[in-house]
């Protein structure tokens, strides 16, 4: 129960960065999050990697949602 409180809260810093890089970025937002990645990925650092990658994966959902849409 106290890892799905983490990983909850992990969730919502993700959810955090991927709002605040669509907001500073607009439609670039997810082409930062990759290129964040990816350094992440050449210096082995799997950990952040994965991260990033899921940031990557909101902004992409989010700027997919039908109720951003209007």
């Amino acid at each position: 129960m106290f890892e799905d409180c983490i990983q909850m809260s992990d969730e919502k810093e993700l959810k955090d960065i991927a709002l605040t890089l669509i907001s500073q970025y607009g439609d670039d937002a997810e082409a930062v999050a990759m290129l964040r990645a990816a350094e992440y990925a050449a210096a082995l650092n799997n950990e952040e990697w994965l991260k990033w990658e899921r940031v990557v994966s909101l902004i992409h959902a989010i700027d997919q949602s039908p109720d951003l849409d209007g």
